[in-house]
């Protein structure tokens, strides 16, 4: 079997398990193999090797007393983490839209994310000399305002974890960091970049992502990062507060 009819094999199998999941979307909180068989189209014994597959990796479990199939523990995370996100990035984005009003450099924010963190949100300078990010992009922790803004108050494995792959950032780095509650970095995302970062946390004291303000040096001069870090700072904590209420 050639490379490009084994990608189109996994492509094809990939499909039809997610059709499996699809099935439970009709408010069916239960069914049968013979049922999911007879929704995707297709025989049961292909079925019941994609729900085996699917129940070995969490997204389905079977009820022992009626033998039927339903969403498992990892359907209910994935659930769990888009709403946590879009929750935390609606109440984030009126106030990266007046950041953006009143300094026009890049904003955004970040989640962790597997040891990274993403970008759930961003809107960017409309100054032709901006660094371009991605909403679904991932940059290292160690890096940026934004990146040891966010790494300085995870837990303290994930942290020795990151900087056991990435030496770069020390421990002291990040207490001081702490200690301050923001963080500021030069030159780190690219020669003359600056970037402010400031932490989100939920109503536990946990951290939840952080705000980033970006740009290159000869606009965010002293005065202007001084700024940015106040008007982060201010706005982190109303958002905050808007996610504990």
């Amino acid at each position: 079997m050639s490379d490009s009819t084994k990608s189109e094999s996994t492509s094809r199998t990939l499909e039809h398990g997610l059709d499996v999941l699809l099935c439970f979307l009709k408010n069916h909180r239960e069914l049968s193999l013979t049922e999911i068989a007879r929704t995707v189209g297709r025989n049961t014994t292909s079925t019941y090797r994609l729900i085996q597959t699917l129940a070995e990796k969490g997204f389905l479990s079977r009820n022992p007393e009626n033998r039927k199939y339903f969403p498992g523990m990892a359907v209910k995370m994935l659930g769990e983490l888009v709403d946590d996100k879009e929750e935390l990035r609606l109440a984030a984005h009126p106030y990266l839209v007046k950041v953006h009003r009143e300094f026009n450099e890049n904003v955004s924010v970040y989640i962790y994310h597997n040891f990274k963190r993403l970008c759930i949100d961003r809107i960017e300078s409309t100054h032709p000399l901006r660094q371009t990010v991605l909403v679904g992009e991932e940059l290292p922790l160690t890096l940026g305002g934004g990146g040891t803004a966010l790494l300085a108050f995870l837990p303290p494995k994930v942290q020795a974890a990151v900087m056991k792959s990435d030496p770069g950032v020390s421990p002291e780095k990040l207490q001081e960091i702490r200690k301050k509650g923001y963080a500021v970095s030069y030159d780190e995302m690219g020669q003359g970049s600056v970037g402010i970062g400031v932490p989100i946390f939920d109503k536990n004291g946990q951290v939840l992502a952080a705000l980033n303000l970006s740009g290159p040096t000869n606009r965010l001069t002293d005065d202007v990062v001084e700024r940015g870090v106040a008007r982060l700072r201010e706005i982190a904590a109303q958002v905050t507060s808007e996610l504990a209420s």
